[in-house]
């Protein structure tokens, strides 16, 4: 059944398909083990109780002060300003450790391929954001990338808003990939289509609650025959607009 459900929803979404939106961390880049380490500086420094992944993917959510409330870190304390500078310190250095995902640039070439236009949208900052998108030499297949003006990891409604109204992108043309709740919020919030990709922040049995198709990998999903005839619709209209 559950199979079946997600044929149908991305099917339906296939139909339309012109933009791609993707999530960054946890979707493209496997930095999980990198958070959970630099989130583990800050609680010995306290001496709360350390996360391993598994309990890491079980509480991690936005906004990140909801997150940080839930492993020990008080925001009322201490500022997310504070908070988020520390974890940074430690989370940046391990950054360029960090590798994509199996199955990213063959799903990225894929969508290219076919003709959908693909953007990043990230709670990370922006800078950053950039930085590390060039560093893994993917940043060619984005016409966009937008992330966030700080360091605190909070919504990402305001920035996808502003990616839709930059790029011209009509909501129910546009497909977001990406790994958490937030992201299936952001998208009913917007009437995009969403699928989510249970390798990254949070555990399988937390996406499905959200109701939207669920894949174990990036590498399922670019192997999901049932988006070529949206992949094909996409490339005629983009041929199409050259050529009027």
């Amino acid at each position: 059944m559950v199979r079946e459900n997600r044929v149908v929803a991305i099917s339906h979404a296939a139909k339309r398909l012109e933009a791609v939106i993707w999530d960054f961390n946890g979707t493209l880049i496997d930095d999980v083990d990198l958070v959970v380490r630099s989130v583990n500086v800050q609680l010995a420094k306290r001496g709360l109780t350390l996360l391993t992944i598994e309990r890491y993917r079980d509480v991690f959510g936005f906004p990140v002060a909801d997150y940080n409330r839930k492993v020990g870190l008080d925001p009322k304390a201490e500022s997310m300003e504070a908070l988020a500078s520390e974890f940074h310190d430690e989370y940046v250095p391990g950054l360029p450790d960090c590798p994509l995902y199996d199955g990213v640039v063959d799903a990225l070439e894929r969508f290219k391929e076919k003709g959908a236009r693909q953007f990043v949208l990230s709670a990370m900052e922006e800078e950053l954001l950039r930085s590390t998108i060039e560093r893994l030499r993917i940043h060619d297949y984005f016409e966009g990338v937008y992330g966030l003006e700080h360091f605190e990891g909070d919504s990402k409604l305001a920035r996808a808003q502003e990616l839709l109204r930059d790029f011209a992108i009509r909501p129910e043309t546009a497909l977001l990939i990406g790994d958490t709740d937030h992201d299936a919020e952001v998208a009913q919030a917007l009437g995009l289509s969403v699928v989510l990709i249970a390798q990254g922040h949070q555990k399988k049995e937390r996406l499905d609650k959200t109701g939207c198709p669920v894949y174990g990998s990036v590498r399922a999903l670019a192997g999901d025959t049932s988006l070529e005839e949206g992949w094909e619709s996409a490339k005629a209209r983009r041929e199409q607009d050259r050529h009027t």
